[in-house]
């Protein structure tokens, strides 16, 4: 698994991560990498940044509270030898990064385009969560279903933990 965790980020020195679990869910922002290059934070917000597995990681503001930086391809099976499916490491990596960021007001999801792999993400994060998904769904219609399919298969992990 290719990923980086850039934590205690940011002018706000937000290296507490509060242990009180949030009210509601946070707020999902899907954004493409340029408008994600472009995009300040202006609350508690941390950031999952999605790349492509040779691009060079994207220019994050320095804003977010935390920073989630995975690389993988955005396809469903594999084709070339090279591919980097998304699996459950990802998947795990996310769970984790969100958990310890129970305060976040805001998450900001990028990959290239804003419309296969950070809404796949995205609409995982609320399966797991029992967030609602409807308006994800509407909004962006062409989401990576092998990302949700794997985020999705963390459930009964996520539940036995959660009993711990």
């Amino acid at each position: 698994m290719r990923g980086k965790r850039e934590a205690g980020r940011g002018k706000r020195g937000a290296e507490s991560r509060d242990n009180v679990l949030p009210s509601r869910a946070p707020d999902l922002v899907v954004l493409s990498r340029e408008d994600a290059e472009a995009y300040e934070p202006r609350g508690r917000e941390v950031c999952i940044s999605i790349s492509d597995p040779e691009a060079d990681p994207a220019r994050i503001s320095p804003g977010f509270a935390a920073i989630l930086r995975l690389s993988f391809n955005d396809i469903t099976e594999m084709g070339e030898p090279t591919d980097i499916l998304f699996a459950r490491e990802h998947a795990a990596a996310i769970t984790k990064f969100i958990d310890s960021w129970p305060s976040a007001e805001r998450v900001v999801l990028h990959c290239n385009m804003g419309v296969s792999r950070s809404p796949g993400v995205a609409l995982g994060l609320c399966d797991l969560r029992g967030w609602a998904t409807a308006a994800l769904e509407r909004s962006h219609p062409g989401w990576n279903r092998l990302v949700r399919s794997v985020m999705n298969d963390l459930k009964p992990i996520t539940r036995a933990s959660r009993r711990a």
